[in-house]
């Protein structure tokens, strides 16, 4: 796994042939990191998570969970 800092988004990758998109929180209120996967034009699965790399790691879950 990658180890993102807060400079580097918001951050893409491909990951098992998924798209992963992690972004600032944009509810100032919330704060945190959201995170989405996506094949195509289609989110698959979307959270929130207090840590970047968090985010990532959750990102990563959910993708092996979808290929399971």
């Amino acid at each position: 796994m990658n180890k993102l800092s807060t400079m580097n988004l918001p951050h893409e990758e491909t990951y098992l042939g998924f798209d992963i998109f992690i972004e600032s929180n944009p509810d100032q209120y919330r704060e945190g990191f959201s995170w989405s996967i996506s094949r195509g034009d289609d989110e698959l699965d979307c959270g929130l998570d207090f840590e970047v790399n968090q985010a990532l790691e959750a990102a990563y879950k959910a993708i092996d969970k979808l290929m399971s």
